[in-house]
């Protein structure tokens, strides 16, 4: 390179490099500032739940004073609404959906729609399938047989036992018994049919591909999850179910 484009280059380099090392600066303090603002944001939702499980406890230990189904609407549009902040459960997870379980289940089980939504909602979400599973039990024990969409307290509960618990026998009888609950309202007919078939074929279901289908649903799971602990607890659980997948397979090879 001849000396006098050197001597040009080395000028503007010197004459740019404050602007490159403010650009550097400016570039690490919108870091900082993006890195602070998600901490100010995760305080501010951690400080909402906080108020929110104050309302929540309020409510389970208040008197309904007859206005069950009342009580229980406005506290199903809570948590309609604090399930979808999709910024705050990003943010800090879905740690309340298990008491806006409980609370609501306590003052009406008979609340079919909100019982369903809250299935999903504990077991997808906040990774509480077992205690889906007990709520739902309460559920089906109140809820009157012929009463619309009952049935799907059977099918919702199968499902956790089958995909979460690995319980295949318990997922058949729930099936069977939603099955029952389906046929016992006429336009239903067709539907009872159908989840016993559902029910039906799971008896063929060997246990690699029950295993398997656990592993699938835990790991959705752990998408949604923002507990520390909680997210080691479910990777055991995947890492266990793989190795008994493993082994299963060796097994099948001798």
């Amino acid at each position: 390179m001849p000396a006098a484009i050197l001597r040009k280059n080395t000028k503007v380099l010197s004459a740019i490099s404050p602007f490159i090392a403010l650009a550097g600066i400016v570039l690490l303090q919108s870091q900082e500032y993006k890195k602070s603002i998600q901490k100010l944001n995760r305080a501010d939702y951690l400080a909402q739940e906080q108020e929110q499980l104050r309302i929540i406890n309020w409510h389970k230990q208040s008197s309904h004073l007859g206005f069950d189904n009342l009580k229980a609407s406005w506290s199903y549009l809570d948590f309609i609404q604090y399930f979808g902040d999709t910024q705050a459960r990003d943010t800090i997870g879905y740690n309340l959906v298990p008491e806006y379980f409980e609370m609501i289940n306590s003052i009406d089980p008979r609340f079919t729609e909100a019982h369903l939504s809250l299935s999903v909602a504990n077991s997808i979400y906040a990774g509480n399938p077992e205690q889906t599973i007990a709520l739902m039990e309460q559920a089906i024990e109140a809820v009157e047989p012929k009463s619309g969409q009952a049935a799907f307290l059977w099918t919702y509960k199968g499902m956790d036992e089958l995909l979460f618990m690995g319980d295949k026998q318990e997922a058949i009888n729930s099936y069977e018994m939603a099955a029952k609950w389906a046929s016992l309202v006429e336009q239903n007919n067709a539907q009872g049919l159908q989840i016993n078939d559902l029910g039906s074929s799971l008896k063929h279901i060997s246990e690699i591909e029950l295993k398997e289908a656990q592993v699938r649903a835990w790991s959705s799971v752990l998408v949604y999850i923002r507990d520390n602990h909680k997210q080691r607890e479910i990777l055991d659980k995947i890492i266990d179910l793989k190795a008994d997948i493993a082994a299963l397979k060796q097994q099948e090879d001798i």
